[in-house]
């Protein structure tokens, strides 16, 4: 009977340990969110993003970077562009997927206008700076 209760006893030592780590990192989602919709001044959608898309890439020329989330793809119809031009993208979800939102922001963090063409392809007008165009997807939703 001792050493029973005294079993039960360990799991529940193991257990409060567990439930505050998962707690702390569902805090850290909360607070430290890794969209590329965030309104801060850092951008954590695509890693080393900021500085790959600061580089500049020839006189004028910005790079154009997609980043998908799982369950689809992004594709742009230039790698860079410069300021002034028209990209044109599509989005293409997988199979039981659909597409939830898309954007495009800058280096520095602002958005930038994106209209949609038809279906699931979008277009822009280039900035004078890189750009991340960011697609997050979703499970399909069934009636």
């Amino acid at each position: 009977m001792y050493k029973a209760r005294h079993a039960k006893n360990e799991r529940r030592r193991l257990t409060l340990p567990m439930l505050l780590a998962i707690a702390a990192l569902c805090v850290a989602i909360l607070v430290f969110p890794t969209s590329a919709n965030d309104s801060g001044s850092e951008l954590d959608a695509v890693s080393g993003a900021r500085s790959a898309m600061s580089a500049s890439l020839g006189a004028g020329t910005c790079s154009v970077l997609p980043s998908a989330g799982h369950g689809g793809a992004v594709s742009a119809s230039v790698s860079d562009a410069v300021a002034g031009d028209l990209v044109t993208f599509s989005v293409k979800p997988q199979d039981g997927f659909e597409t939830s939102s898309v954007s495009v922001v800058t280096a520095s963090g602002e958005s930038v206008q994106v209209v949609r063409v038809n279906g699931d392809s979008f277009k822009f007008v280039m900035p004078a700076q890189g750009v991340i165009i960011d697609a997050v997807f979703q499970y399909a939703r069934t009636a």
